[in-house]
Order: structure tokens, then C-alpha cells, then sequence
């Protein structure tokens, strides 16, 4: 301290000194410019050396009275630190201001000089001694707040953390029944005439609930959630938010975090629930890639050829785990059938109604990672989406079955829940209800067990609590009903909730008729029991053949208590991130990058995945790949005897195609982008036009249709009735983002056969303003409002030309406008459709010089290049891909005007019906032998019996 006085001392004399010569510096300076005139003695006389000595101890003294004041605050400050100071982590992270309410403190100095003397400031010494403490208020909570009664907020709140687990790579334990168990059970089950449900005393809580759970845990867990009974909503998301460890994973580029939490629990049970192959993933959702890439088209649609994933999605509002499977699996393989709450708001207004959906209900327009046309939605019987609603069960179960051709589905996702504010520490008991019937629509719509692995029905469900018998009841009859379940809390769940999923893996046949038919009369006793507030069901599987079951009971022991240990953990975590709003759990960052790339989930944000919307110009130059697009407007020549006839040893037959027109015009191409779908207009100047249907297409596809209509009936008298609008599919380039244009026409039309499979809708709507289209085997309505329905139909109208002969039944003459038409029928006898028939479109398979052939040897058509080596000129069907013999769909709508030998080289041809002056129309085409103005069906049938007696007599031909 000395040696600090005497520097400052010094310090202080120089700067004296420095100013004492300035100021005769500038004495002289003055001096000499001053002329000989000038008067004012008092402004030349020098500074007196008293008084420069006088000012210079005057600083010093200054200066020694502000270096002992200091001195002093340095003391009190360090006399006022306790012995039990925050350890240094808490202290850097919070600087320490607490401001110091005693005799030493500055204001209690002031306040003793003014006579303060420790009693209140009122006039008779009454008022309040203490000092005022920091004030916690948060936001703009008003007066009456009571967050300080439970958690009061402090920036020095002294709480030890609690021990945590950060882990990626989450591990699942499975449990399975024994045979003899499942048996047993299932004889008791049957022998119980009345079955076990145990009705009592209505519950309102969890005091008792000990039989599966230490009791020790559950009242600390109970306790930790009681303490943020009174919390403001914003104090506890914002604790939240710093203190979940996987709370910046968020959503990622899904419409919510349900999405997410599927793919979590998709990777931690290696792929079961989609039935995903590792190989596979990479290519069909890379995850390093770029936002941009998501508009291109690509052909690396690996399961083009594999049946269609079937899925349902219950309690699924607005729809994230439809959002996620139909990414994972991609392009157009597979199909879901959705049932939620729905609450439909009506406004009337002066052009008609508005259709408003419910919070709960499915968000169409927020699905950015896949297309939402593969998702049905059907909300049973009642038409509001209630699962606990018998009625709606069966409904729904009838509707599934009827689209998946009483097969059912492979995996069933329910994620029910709803808001329990105030009520947390009983979700178990409030959401029973919801979880029996979320376990009952699973039974009665997954598929069974079958021969074919990785086929059986997968279902997952989400859970909250599980302590009561009724739950744990519940979960055992799932137990005996699928070959093994596994309850799981993945990282995506929050750690402070209780939710959990289960999961149970391949439905067995033999068992869920029975469980299924004890779980819909449970659902019938709670419904009837639903308005009565004293009685409800508590048990339905007897205590004692849980308690038996030792490896069950462990099972469900041990999970309890390890999710009810971390949840505590983190609701005590919450608490101590309210009090200090400084913390920040550091590995936020690092366990998103890692999650995201353990799930193979890449890590693009919503902004980034959903662009700005594309122009159609735009759209038109990515999606067609020819340059003039007026010569789709080009009629194809004329189909003939002519087109039919060729060389010897040629099967020129089985190189084309032919498909029914039922409009005079010529076939448009269609194209369905974000803004709308689009299609090209034959007799306009415009390039594309706005559709003027209202038809929900996939964005991202490419096709050749015409815009017509059909009928449901067909009386004796020739007369068409219930006409509705109709596009068909004649041909396609792009399906929902998968190029298949370079493929033969028979692949193309079956991806596009499988496509609408994928968008098809079984249920049937109550309003009848709707579109329709015909794709391959399949036309399906959209109404005006967003609904859907749809009719499968068979691929009749795609003829191979030696077929014709044997489909005549299907064709029927009637006359309309006054003139003589064909009509096709197309379906079944039951759900038959009508269309009218007014010409043939024929295309052709390969591409020249390429023909097809006969192999005698092994009995089937091969391609030939008369051209190539002859080692390399023969392939069969297989191989046609990996030697682009086939013409692809550009070639063939890009018609070029041609003529005489030329047209037979074409790959498009015309065969119009319409009937003319000459006797040659419908009727002589389908009746007569044949016919001068051109082919019938019996001539043509004559020219391909020729052909094939040709083949089976000649060599194969020769290079």
C-alpha cells in the first residue's frame, strides 16, 4: 500500500509540473508578441512560485484521500465474502453483484451520517429494517405471481446438478412370451365366462399405485412434478429449452417433432417399423443433401417393383409420423389410412362454404417432406375422427381391409394424447380409455403373421404412465398377442414427461381373434360406464396371473423405476434452470449433429427444404425433355393392315400396345408442380393452362392423359347415366419425382399402376363435387374440398393386340348425339364404369432397328437387332433396360409429320372409331370380318394368328 501511495504521489507531481512549464511556455510565446503599446500588466506578471506549490499539495491531498477510500471498500468487500463461496464453474458463469445491506455499506454511512439509527423510517420508527432483496419478478407477471412460493428465480441458486446420460446409440430390450404362457392364458381367457374386468371406486389419483413401482420413486416423482404446479408455462418452456440435451434437434425439416420422434424410434429398432434395408437408405434418402437437390427427378426408385407399404396412422393429428414414413420410404411405395379428431368449422359467404379443420385434425399443407396424396383420411362412421366410438372402430377396420385387399396393414402408428394442464400427475388414469382403443384398432387392422419375413404387422403406441393394473393389463394382453414387445423412452420423448412407446413386432393369427374380441367388450363397459363419475374399470387382467409371470412382472418393474429415476432427475434439472436462467446444457449442439446422423435424418432446416415456389417456365424446363412442344400437338398417322404386315420371322404384334381414347381430341401432357397442375393444350396458342379440375396429383409428375368423362350405368336402351368428369393416364414420364421415362411402356404403365394404388380412396363421401382419374388400374375422385374417393379398376383399356379378340364382351354400341359410338365397360359387374370409345392409341414397345422375335428353344419373345454383332444382338425381357432397346415416352408423344414407308417406323399410331360415310365405324370394327377402309378387330386378330404360325414355323432370323 505504501508503495502504491508514494507511485500515485509521484505520479501527481509530475503532472503538476508538466503544467506549470506549458503554462510558461506559452507565458513566453505571448510575451513576444505582444508590440510595445499594449497595457494590462496583470496578464504578464509570472505565476508566484507559492502559488504553484499550493496547487501541487492540494492534488496530493486529493489523491491520498481517494487511494484510502478505496482501500476501505476493499476491506469491507472481502470481510463481507463467506467462508463457503460457489465453486469457480457456477461463479464464472454468474458474475456476483449482490449488492450488501450492512453497517459497512455506503448508503448504511450515509444513512448513519443523516442519524439513522436502525428502526424503520416512519415518523414513530415504524416501516420495515430489513434491506429490500433483488426482485424476481419474470416478464409481466402481475401482482399475485407465486412462482417464488416454489421456485424462486436466482442467479446464484447454489443446487448441485444431477447426474445424466447423453447417449446416441440407445439400446432396446425386447421381452417375449413363452408358448405355454400364451396358451394357458388364452384357456383362462375363454374359460372366464364373464371375462376379469373388475369395476370399483373411480380414482383421481396415483396414491397406492406401488405394485409396479418402488414407492419411494413414484413419491419423488409425484413431488418434483407437484413443483411446477404453479409455474408459468413460459418459465418452464424457457428451463426447457436450456436444459433438454436434445431439445434443439427440434423438428429438423418435418412439419413437428412427432416426425422425428419416428425416425428416433425407426433407427433404434434397426429399421423394423418401415422395413428398411441398410443398403437402400443411402440411396433413397442420401443424408448429405443439398435443399436444391430435392427438386430434381430421379430414377433411384429401388423398390419401384415391390408391393406397396401399407400403414395406418390413428390419433395422428396433424400427421408427423405420416410425414416421416412416407419420406423414408419414398416416391410412391407406399399408402396410408389416417383417423383423427376432427372438428370441422362451416362458413357460409356469398360464393359458398368454407371448410375450416380442427387443431387435431391432419395439416395437408404443412407436409413438406413428402406428398400428402398417398394418405386417406377417413374419420368413421360418426364422422368426427372419435376412436373411443365403436362404430368408428369397425368403420375404420372396413375401410382398410377394403384397400388392402383383406390383407391389412404392416405397421399401425397411434400417438394419441391430449391436454392434461393441471392434471399431469394422472395422464395414466385419464388416458386408459385412449389407450385400449388405440390397442384394439391396431389388433383388428395389422396383417398376420405369415410365412414371408419382415411381412408380419408392426405396431407402436405411445404411452404416458404405467403403474395402474388397467394399463399393465392392457400391455400383457399385447404381450400374448404379438411374438415380442419392447417399451422404450426415446431421447426425442423429453426426459421430464412420461411418455414412452411400445412396440410390438409380428401379430400372431392365432391368438388375436380372442384378445380382440375381450378388448372390444372392455371398450363397450367403458362406454357405458362413461357418464357415471363414481365407478370405472380398474382391472382386466387378474393380479394373479401377472404376478405369475415373473419375467413379465420384472420386466415391467424395471423399466418403471429406470424411467422414473431419469424423469425425476430431470424434473429437479427444470427446477434448478428456473432458478438460474444463466445455465445452458453445452452438449446441445454436439448431440444433434450426432443423432441426426445416427437416424440418417439430414440436417436441413424447414426454410431451406421448403424453396421459394417454382415458376411453371421453370418447373416445364426441368420436368420435359423435348424442345418443341408443338409437336405434341401433331396427329399420329393412321393405324392400318399396313403398320401390321412385316417380314417373315418378325412378331410384329407383340411390339405394340393399344390403349382406348375416349375423346376426339388428341392427348394432352400433364404436368403437377407446387403452384398447381398444368397441362398442354392442343388447340391453343398458350403452352400450358391451368387445369380446370380440381385433381390433387403429386407434384413432380409427368403425363400423357385426356380430359373426359364416364358414366355409372348403362341401361338395356343404350342410355348413359350418373356422368361424372374423368382424367385418364395414358402414358407416363415422371411419377411423383421418379423418372421412368426412359423405361418400355409396360413398366412405365405398371409404376403408374402401383402410383395409384398409393393415392386410391376407398371410403366414400358424403359430397358428391368431385373429379376423377383413371391411372392404369385405378381412377380415383377428388372433391373440390380436399376429399377424396376412389374406384380401382383393372388395366383393360391397355390391350396387347392378341387379347383384343377375347375382350369383345367388354364392348357395347350405343348411339348418342345421332351417331353410333362404342362404349367400353371397365371393372367389375359390381362397380362397373363406363366410357366412350371413339378410337385406339397404339405405341410401340422397341426402339429401331430393334424387333421381336420367337425363341423356340425357350418358348418366349426376345429382342433382336438385325445390326449388332450376333453375339450381341438377342436379349429377353430382363434384359431390355440394360440394353435400351425400348423407346422411351419422349420418342413416343413427340410426333413428326411422316408418310409412306416412313410411317410404319413411327412409335405412335392412331386407329380412329369414329363412324363415317362409308360404313366403317364402330360397329363394322367390332363385328365385321373385315372391312375396305381399314382394320377390324376379327381381321387383325387374322394378321396376328398368321404371324405366330409363321414364328413357330421359321428359323430364327440372321444378321
Amino acid at each position: 500500500m505504501r508503495h502504491l501511495t508514494t507511485s500515485r504521489l509521484e505520479d501527481t507531481r509530475e503532472n503538476v509540473e508538466e503544467e506549470t512549464s506549458k503554462k510558461k511556455v506559452e507565458k513566453k510565446v505571448f510575451n513576444r508578441s505582444k508590440t510595445v503599446s499594449e497595457e494590462d500588466d496583470s496578464v504578464s506578471n509570472e505565476v508566484p512560485r507559492k502559488k504553484i506549490m499550493r496547487h501541487l499539495t492540494t492534488r496530493l491531498e486529493d489523491t491520498r484521500e481517494n487511494i484510502e477510500e478505496e482501500t476501505s471498500k476493499k476491506k469491507v468487500f472481502n470481510r463481507s465474502k463467506t467462508v463457503s463461496e460457489e465453486d469457480d464453474s457456477v461463479s464464472s458463469e454468474v458474475p456476483r453483484k449482490k449488492a450488501k445491506y450492512d453497517h459497512e455499506s455506503k448508503g448504511a454511512e450515509i444513512l448513519f451520517k443523516m442519524g439513522y439509527e436502525g428502526r424503520g423510517l416512519g415518523k414513530r420508527g415504524q416501516g420495515r429494517t430489513e434491506p429490500i432483496p433483488m426482485s424476481t419478478h419474470r416478464g409481466r407477471e402481475g401482482f399475485g405471481y407465486r412462482i417464488h412460493e416454489k421456485i424462486d428465480g436466482d442467479l446464484l441458486a447454489p443446487e448441485v446438478l444431477p447426474q445424466e446420460e447423453k447417449i446416441v446409440e440407445e439400446n432396446v430390450v425386447w421381452l417375449s412370451a413363452d408358448s405355454d404362457i400364451r396358451e394357458k392364458f388364452l384357456h383362462e381367457l375363454r374359460a372366464a365366462v364373464h371375462g376379469w374386468i373388475t369395476i370399483g371406486d373411480r380414482k383421481d389419483t396415483l396414491d397406492g399405485e406401488y405394485k409396479y413401482c418402488n414407492k419411494d420413486l413414484v413419491e419423488k416423482m409425484l413431488s418434483a412434478k407437484s413443483a411446477f404446479d404453479e409455474i408459468n408455462a413460459r418459465v418452464l418452456m424457457d428451463a426447457r429449452t436450456r436444459a433438454n440435451p436434445y431439445e434443439t434437434i427440434r423438428s429438423v425439416f418435418f412439419q413437428n417433432r412427432a416426425a422425428v420422434k419416428m425416425a428416433n424410434l425407426d433407427r433404434i429398432y434397426d429399421w423394423l417399423l418401415t422395413g428398411r434395408k441398410k443398403r437402400n437408405l443411402e440411396t433413397k434418402n442420401p443424408v448429405a443433401t443439398d435443399s436444391k437437390d430435392d427438386r430434381r427427378v430421379s430414377d433411384a426408385n429401388i423398390d419401384r417393383l415391390s408391393p406397396l407399404f401399407y400403414f395406418a396412422d390413428i390419433c395422428a393429428g396433424p400427421g408427423g409420423f405420416t410425414e416421416y414414413v412416407l419420406w423414408r420410404k419414398r416416391f410412391y411405395n407406399a399408402k396410408g389410412f389416417g383417423m383423427t379428431l376432427k372438428v370441422l368449422f362451416l362458413l357460409e359467404c356469398f360464393y359458398g362454404r368454407i371448410h375450416f379443420s380442427g387443431k387435431d385434425d391432419f395439416k395437408l399443407n404443412r407436409f413438406k417432406a413428402a406428398s400428402p396424396a398417398f394418405l386417406e383420411r377417413y374419420y368413421g362412421k360418426h364422422g368426427d375422427g372419435d376412436i373411443t366410438k365403436p362404430e368408428n372402430i369397425t368403420s375404420f377396420e372396413e375401410v382398410v381391409k377394403r384397400g388392402t385387399n383383406g390383407v391389412g396393414v404392416d405397421l399401425v402408428m397411434a400417438d394419441g394424447g391430449f391436454c392434461v394442464d393441471q392434471q399431469e400427475n394422472i395422464q395414466e388414469i385419464l388416458s386408459k380409455r385412449l389407450y385400449l382403443c388405440q390397442f384394439l384398432v391396431g389388433l383388428s387392422v395389422l396383417r398376420k403373421n405369415s410365412d414371408n419375413p419382415g411381412s408380419d404387422g408392426r405396431f407402436v403406441c405411445k404411452l404416458f404412465d404405467i403403474l395402474t393394473p388397467f394399463s399393465v393389463g392392457l400391455i400383457y394382453l399385447m404381450y400374448i398377442t404379438f411374438k415380442r414387445i419392447s417399451i422404450h423412452k426415446p431421447v426425442t420423448s423429453r426426459p421430464a414427461n412420461s411418455e414412452r412407446y411400445i412396440v410390438c413386432d409380428s401379430l400372431l393369427e392365432s391368438y388375436v381373434e380372442e384378445i380382440k374380441k375381450y378388448m372390444v367388450k372392455i371398450n363397450n363397459e367403458l362406454d357405458r360406464l362413461s357418464g357415471n363419475k363414481e365407478r370405472d374399470v380398474l382391472e382386466i387382467v387378474p393380479e394373479s396371473i401377472i404376478f405369475a409371470d415373473r419375467k413379465f412382472k420384472a420386466y415391467i418393474v424395471e423399466h418403471n423405476e429406470r424411467t422414473m429415476k431419469k424423469q425425476t432427475n430431470s424434473l429437479i434439472k427444470y427446477r434448478i434452470f428456473a432458478k438460474n436462467t444463466s445455465l445452458l446444457d453445452q452438449d446441445q449442439e454436439r448431440l444433434r449433429n450426432e443423432c441426426l446422423g445416427y437416424w440418417e435424418v439430414p440436417d436441413i432446416n424447414k426454410k431451406e427444404f421448403d424453396q421459394k415456389t417454382e415458376s411453371l417456365c421453370a418447373a416445364v424446363g426441368r420436368l420435359v425433355k423435348i424442345s418443341l412442344l408443338d409437336n405434341l400437338k401433331t396427329r399420329p398417322p393412321p393405324f392400318d393392315a399396313e403398320v401390321l404386315m412385316t417380314k417373315a420371322n418378325r412378331m410384329r404384334y407383340a411390339e405394340l400396345r393399344m390403349c382406348a381414347l375416349s375423346e376426339r381430341e388428341l392427348p394432352v401432357l400433364l404436368i403437377s408442380i407446387k403452384t398447381g397442375i398444368y397441362f398442354h393444350p392442343p388447340r391453343s396458342q398458350a403452352e400450358f393452362e391451368k387445369i380446370p379440375l380440381v385433381a390433387k396429383i403429386p407434384r413432380d409428375t409427368v403425363l400423357l392423359v385426356q380430359i373426359s368423362e364416364f358414366y355409372k350405368q348403362l341401361h338395356q336402351n343404350g342410355k348413359l347415366e350418373s356422368k361424372q368428369p374423368t382424367i385418364r393416364i395414358l402414358d407416363a414420364a415422371v411419377l411423383c419425382g421418379d423418372d421412368v421415362s426412359s423405361l418400355s411402356f409396360d413398366d412405365r404403365m405398371a409404376a403408374a399402376e402401383k402410383m395409384c394404388k398409393a393415392i386410391q380412396t376407398e371410403s366414400v363421401t358424403s359430397d358428391k363435387r368431385f373429379a376423377v382419374v383413371h391411372v392404369a388400374k385405378v381412377n380415383y375422385f377428388f372433391d373440390q374440398l380436399t376429399e377424396m374417393q376412389i374406384i380401382v379398376l383393372k388395366l383393360f383399356y391397355v390391350f396387347k393386340l392378341d387379347q383384343m379378340n377375347s375382350e369383345m364382351e367388354r364392348f357395347h354400341l350405343v348411339r348418342a348425339n345421332g351417331e353410333e359410338i362404342a362404349v367400353l365397360k371397365e371393372g367389375e359387374e359390381s362397380s362397373a364404369f363406363f366410357f366412350y370409345c371413339r378410337g385406339m392409341r397404339i405405341t410401340s414397345l422397341l426402339i429401331n432397328p430393334w424387333i421381336m422375335c420367337w425363341s423356340k428353344g425357350q418358348k418366349m419373345l426376345y429382342a433382336f437387332d438385325p445390326t449388332a454383332p450376333r453375339n450381341r444382338s438377342s436379349f429377353f425381357s430382363e434384359q431390355f433396360k440394360e440394353v435400351h432397346c425400348c423407346v422411351d415416352f419422349w420418342k413416343t408423344v413427340e410426333i413428326r409429320n411422316c408418310s409412306g414407308s416412313s410411317k410404319n417406323d413411327g412409335y405412335c399410331w392412331l386407329w380412329d372409331w369414329t363412324a363415317r360415310f362409308e360404313d366403317y365405324g364402330p360397329r363394322s370394327i367390332l363385328h365385321m370380318e373385315g372391312h375396305t377402309k381399314g382394320l377390324t378387330v376379327r381381321s387383325m386378330h387374322s394378321i396376328i394368328q398368321e404371324q405366330k404360325l409363321n414364328a413357330s414355323c421359321q428359323r430364327p432370323p440372321c444378321n
